[in-house]
């Protein structure tokens, strides 16, 4: 088994120890932590990173732990977990939403990290005996589990139908699907909904092809609609964002996008192009017309 490497950020010694702990009880799974007391330290010694860091807001000397992660994972590649010191629950959607795994509540649970520690992707792992009824019929509890299990297969199934192989962002025939349903609600509760395109020049290998959907996914929210339109064009419609929203939003993924530097396969550098509209619109009848918006010549969808 490849042991992946643990790096804490972190000033607290609680929370070194802590965190210590959690890795001799992780076993295998990783290696022996180590510490880091200011951003600066981290960077400089982990380029390229793709291990498991732990970061306690309260060593980043003033910074913005969210604004902070979403910058390090633009430049690095790592499971991070960030420490709060409120309720992990209202912290996790923030930590996820920046690209993080998750968030951690102070004082850490030593034996939950360690499960987590010993996670391939990171996750909580469950114990057969968290799934035992505390009360009731085991063959009432068997049935559930079962069906539970039956609707996950269901859900994953579906995902693999809509979304694309190679980028995992949602196909072109679902993406108009929810581009025609979220125009009619926009249009009927005036609520506004943004649409951008982004768009390049040549063919991209399989990695590239990541690279691209992690940019912009990591810009994005969980109600945000992400797709793979055709082979050099990426649509994003993003629910309850007005026009400057829209905007800002194109331009983050265009700077991370150029910050890449990627190539196509044949070696040129990729030059980035990106429209954007935003609805209601008087003047916007229909889906296709909205999409007509950034992408005039294409002949989207139904009018």
């Amino acid at each position: 088994m490849t042991r992946r490497s643990l790096s804490i950020l972190s000033t607290d010694p609680q929370v070194l120890e802590a965190v210590k702990a959690a890795a001799e009880m992780a076993g295998d799974a990783v290696e022996p932590a180590v510490c880091f007391s200011n951003p600066e330290a981290l960077q400089s010694a982990s380029e390229g990173i793709q291990g498991i860091l732990v970061v306690d807001g309260a060593a980043l000397d003033g910074l913005d732990i969210y604004e902070w992660s979403l910058d390090y994972l633009r430049r690095s590649r790592a499971l991070l977990f960030l420490l709060t010191r409120g309720n992990a629950a209202d912290a996790e959607g923030l930590a996820r939403f920046v690209g993080a795994q998750g968030a951690l509540e102070l004082p850490l649970d030593i034996a939950a990290l360690a499960d987590r520690l010993r996670s391939p992707f990171g996750l909580s792992l469950v114990t057969p005996e968290d799934n035992l009824p505390v009360e009731g019929p085991l063959g009432e509890h068997l049935e559930r589990a079962f069906l539970e299990d039956r609707e996950a297969s269901v859900r994953e199934r579906f995902l693999q139908s809509v979304t694309d192989p190679e980028t995992h962002l949602f196909t072109a025939p679902f993406w108009e699907h929810r581009l025609d349903e979220e125009f009619k609600r926009s249009s009927r509760f005036r609520y506004p909904l943004g649409l951008v395109r982004f768009s390049h020049e040549g063919a991209l290998d399989p990695a590239t092809l990541l690279k691209v959907s992690g940019v912009i996914l990591l810009d994005t929210r969980d109600v945000d609609i992400v797709a793979r339109y055709d082979t050099q064009v990426f649509l994003a419609l993003l629910p309850h964002t007005g026009p400057a929203g829209t905007q800002r939003f194109g331009e983050r993924v265009i700077q991370g996008l150029a910050s890449e530097k990627l190539a196509d396969i044949l070696g040129e550098n990729l030059e980035w192009d990106f429209a954007f509209a935003a609805c209601p619109d008087s003047e916007i009848r229909s889906a296709k017309e909205f999409l007509d918006k950034v992408m005039p010549s294409r002949d989207g969808l139904p009018a």
